[in-house]
């Protein structure tokens, strides 16, 4: 019977000692834990980043194509004011020489950015004689707001 109570006693130490082998708490992270941990924390870093930048850059070709539109507005608005200085000067010419200068001059397009400006609006009145600078006022306000 002694055996018996020895093997039973045997039995009962191994199986406390694996049930308080597995209750303790885990040991410190492995190397490789604590890379994959560090690494992790790395790609959320950098996930965030990249969210913020590719917000910056879809603003930034906005303001690229708004900015666009208005230099292409702007240089027709100059050039309409152009041809009526233009037209301005053939009408003297033809009164006191007989005489033209520049001759009948065709707009140039703007390909619509005038168009596309809004808050104010920008309108494109065409070439007018005699020529007034006063074409750029909505322009002028549309830059500034």
């Amino acid at each position: 019977m002694n055996r018996i109570k020895l093997a039973a006693l045997v039995a009962a130490a191994l199986t406390l000692t694996l049930f308080a082998a597995l209750a303790q708490p885990a040991s410190a992270a492995s190397p490789t834990d604590k890379k994959i941990a560090a690494l992790t924390k790395q790609v959320n870093a950098l996930s965030k980043e990249v969210k913020t930048l590719k917000a910056q850059q879809t603003a930034t070709q906005r303001e690229l194509v708004i900015n666009f539109a208005g230099d292409t507005c702007a240089a027709a608005l100059l050039a309409d004011i152009q041809i009526g200085t233009w037209s301005v000067i053939d009408q003297i010419a033809q009164a006191t020489q007989g005489k033209t200068y520049f001759g009948q001059q065709t707009a140039v397009d703007d390909y619509k950015n005038c168009s596309l400006l809004a808050q104010p609006e920008v309108p494109r009145p065409g070439p007018q004689t005699p020529p007034t600078i006063r074409t750029l006022d909505p322009l002028l306000q549309w830059l500034h707001i």
